[in-house]
C-alpha cells in the first residue's frame, strides 16, 4: 500500500487544487469528498470511488482494506501522514479519509421519479455553495423526486456544497439545465409550477401542493428571473411577521417543501381511511 509523505507531492497538490479552484474541478473527471459516511453514501447512490487517502496514524492497512472493499467497493488505497492529511483536508472534525469520486452528468433525461405524483425543488442562479449543500439536505429531508439547477452560478462539485449537503448530493436526483429546458421538462412530465415571489403573490398555505408540483426558488438578493414569474401558475410568499421582509433562500426552501409533503400526506391519509 503506497504511502505519501510529501506536501509536495503532485496527487497532492492536484488535491488541494481541486478543493480550492472551480476552473480545476470542471477540467477534472473526479471531485473530493471527506469523511467515512459521505464516501459511503456516493457509493450507495452510484457513484464509483476512484481512490481513498487515508491519515495513516488513524488505520492499519488491513482493516481499512477490509473496511474500503466493503463498503466503497475498492481497494484502491493511499496512506498519508498526519502532516499530509491536514494539507489535503478541509473540514475543522475529520474522520481520516478522503476520496476522490468520479463525476455523474446530472441530464434531465436521467430523471426517473420515485413517485406518479412528484414533488420537485428547482434553484435558480443560486451562488452560495451553502445553500445549495442545504437545500440537497432539505431535499433529502422532506423526500422530494428531485432537485433541478438553472443556470447554476457555482459548481455542484465544490466541496462546500458536497461538505453542507452531508451527504445529499449523493441520495437526491439531480438535474442541471437552462431555463428553457428545465420548463420543457416541466411540460413534458406535466408539472404545475410554483414560484417564491412577492411579486401578485399569496400566502403558500394557500397553494394545493397534492398535484404534481415545482417549486422555484432564487437568489436572496435579485429574486426570480421574470422567466419563472411568468410561467408560473401562482407566486407564493411566505408572509413576514417581524421587521424584516426576506429570509434564507434555503430556509424558505425548506418551509414550502415542508407544507407540501404535509399537505400530501394529509391527502393520502384521508383518501386511506
Amino acid at each position: 500500500m503506497k504511502t505519501i509523505s510529501s506536501l509536495h507531492n503532485e496527487t497532492i497538490k492536484s488535491i488541494t487544487g481541486l478543493i480550492e479552484k472551480a476552473s480545476l474541478r470542471k477540467k477534472s473527471k473526479v471531485f473530493v469528498v471527506e469523511g467515512k459516511r459521505e464516501l459511503q453514501l456516493a457509493n450507495k447512490g452510484g457513484f464509483t470511488i476512484d481512490t481513498i487517502f487515508c491519515c495513516q496514524s488513524l488505520f492499519t492497512p488491513s482493516s481499512l482494506k477490509e473496511w474500503s472493499t466493503r463498503n466503497l467497493d475498492t481497494s484502491n488505497i493511499v496512506l498519508v501522514t498526519d502532516n499530509v492529511y491536514e494539507k489535503i483536508s478541509y473540514r475543522k472534525k475529520t474522520e481520516g479519509i478522503i476520496g476522490l469520486v468520479k463525476k455523474k452528468t446530472f441530464d434531465l433525461d436521467s430523471i426517473v421519479f420515485k413517485n406518479p405524483n412528484p414533488l420537485i425543488l428547482i434553484v435558480e442562479n443560486i451562488e452560495k455553495p451553502g445553500n445549495i449543500g442545504a437545500m440537497l439536505r432539505t431535499a433529502d429531508a422532506s423526500n422530494i423526486d428531485c432537485l433541478l439547477v438553472t443556470n447554476p452560478r457555482t459548481d455542484i462539485y465544490n466541496p462546500n456544497v458536497v461538505r453542507s449537503s452531508v451527504g445529499g448530493l449523493f441520495t437526491v436526483p439531480i438535474g442541471i439545465g437552462s431555463n428553457d429546458d428545465i420548463l420543457d421538462f416541466l411540460k413534458q412530465n406535466q408539472i404545475t409550477i410554483y414560484a417564491a415571489s412577492l411579486q401578485d403573490s399569496i400566502s403558500y398555505e394557500k397553494i394545493d401542493f397534492s398535484i404534481p408540483s415545482a417549486v422555484v426558488v432564487g437568489t436572496e438578493a435579485t429574486g426570480l428571473s421574470e422567466f419563472w414569474i411568468k410561467e408560473s401558475k401562482s407566486n407564493i410568499k411566505i408572509p413576514m411577521l417581524g421587521t424584516l421582509d426576506s429570509m434564507n433562500v434555503s430556509v424558505a426552501a425548506a418551509i414550502l417543501l415542508f407544507e407540501a409533503t404535509r399537505q400530501r400526506n394529509f391527502y393520502r391519509d384521508i383518501k386511506g381511511i
